[in-house]
């Protein structure tokens, strides 16, 4: 199943998303760490042509966000 990054920043009970500079950053909510942990394993998979990701830890190191990065921009005029 291919990932869809427009889907993925709608969010779900498993994660948020905070819009931070140059990109955003989903963030895993308590009770739901397997399906984010899940998540997690298929955007870093995923992660590559059209956007980056890099995960976050906490005091433990644990993945509980993940930065994701466009690695393309679409523009809204030609630059010509």
């Amino acid at each position: 199943m291919a990932l869809n990054l427009d889907t993925l920043l709608e969010g779900s009970p498993a994660y948020g998303v905070l819009d931070a500079k140059d990109g955003v950053v989903l963030f895993r909510r308590s009770g739901h760490e397997a399906a984010f942990d899940a998540m997690a394993a298929e955007v870093l998979d995923a992660s590559g042509e059209a956007f980056e990701a890099i995960p976050l830890t906490d005091d433990r190191q644990r993945c509980d966000r993940l930065f994701i990065a466009p690695l393309t921009e679409t523009r809204s005029f030609d630059p010509r």
